[in-house]
C-alpha cells in the first residue's frame, strides 16, 4: 500500500510539474501556429485552383502540391531576406520623393540591390514555372500568374489603352510585356504591398522611358484621363434623372 501511495505522489508531482506544463504550452502553441499556416495556405491556394477550373482530379493534385511546395519555398526565403529588401524598397521609394536629386540614378541603385536579394530566389521561381508548365497548358500557367497578382496586368494594361487612345499595335505589345515582366517578378512576392511595388518598377519604365521616348507626354495624359474620367462623373448623375 506505501508502495502504491509513493508511486500516487510521484505521479502528482510530475504532472503538475512546471516543466510538463510549459511542455503541454508549446505544443497546444505549435499546433495553434500549424493550424493558422495551413488556414493561410489555404487562402492562397484556392483562388488560384478556383480560377483554372480543373476537372481532372489528378491533375489539381498535382497542382495542388506544386503550389504548396512553392509558398513552402517562399515563406521560409522571405523569412531571411525580408529585412533588407523592405531597406531597398524603402530607398527606393526615398529617391523618388518630390524634390530629390539624381532619381534615377538612386532608384536604379535601390532597384538594382533588390534584383541581387531576388536572383537568390531564382532556382525556386524557375523550378515552380517549370513544374507548372508540365502540368498545366502555357493559357492555365498565365492564368495562375494572374491569379498570383489579383489580375494586375490586365487591369493596367487596360487602364493604359483608355490613358493612351492613340497607341498602335507595335506600343501596345511593347507595353504588354513590360507588364508580363512586372508580373514574372511580383509572383515571388508575399505581400501584395511589394507585388505592386514591382507593377510601380515597370509603370516608370513605361511611362518615363518607352512612352516619352515614343513622343508621348505621360502626365499630360493622365491629367487629361483624369480631367475626361471626372467630367464623365459629373454628368452621369444628371443623365441618370432623365
Amino acid at each position: 500500500m506505501k508502495h502504491i501511495f509513493f508511486i500516487a505522489a510521484l505521479l502528482s508531482i510530475f504532472i503538475g510539474s512546471p516543466v510538463l506544463i510549459q511542455a503541454q504550452t508549446n505544443a497546444a502553441v505549435s499546433a495553434d501556429t500549424a493550424e493558422r499556416e495551413q488556414a493561410t495556405l489555404e487562402k492562397h491556394i484556392k483562388p488560384i485552383l478556383d480560377a483554372l477550373k480543373l476537372t481532372d482530379a489528378d491533375k489539381a493534385a498535382k497542382v495542388r502540391k506544386i503550389l504548396v511546395t512553392y509558398f513552402a519555398d517562399l515563406r521560409t526565403w522571405h523569412a531571411a531576406n525580408d529585412a533588407q529588401i523592405k531597406e531597398f524598397w524603402g530607398q527606393f521609394d526615398k529617391a523618388r520623393t518630390p524634390g530629390a536629386t539624381n532619381i534615377a540614378a538612386n532608384a536604379n541603385a535601390a532597384l538594382t540591390k533588390i534584383a541581387a536579394v531576388y536572383a537568390m530566389f531564382k532556382p525556386q521561381h524557375e523550378k515552380f514555372i517549370s513544374d507548372l508548365s508540365a502540368a498545366l497548358t502555357p493559357a492555365q500557367v498565365e492564368a495562375v500568374k494572374d491569379a498570383l497578382t489579383i489580375g494586375k496586368v490586365k487591369f493596367t494594361y487596360d487602364v493604359y489603352l483608355q490613358i493612351f487612345p492613340t497607341l498602335t499595335d507595335a506600343q501596345k505589345a511593347v507595353v504588354l510585356q513590360y507588364l508580363k515582366d512586372a508580373r514574372e517578378e511580383a509572383i515571388d512576392c508575399e505581400q501584395m504591398k511589394e507585388k505592386s511595388a514591382f507593377f510601380k518598377k515597370y509603370k516608370i519604365k513605361i511611362e518615363d522611358e518607352y512612352l516619352t521616348a515614343q513622343g508621348y507626354d505621360p502626365k499630360q495624359a493622365r491629367k487629361d484621363f483624369a480631367a475626361k474620367t471626372k467630367a464623365a462623373k459629373a454628368v452621369k448623375p444628371a443623365d441618370d434623372k432623365q
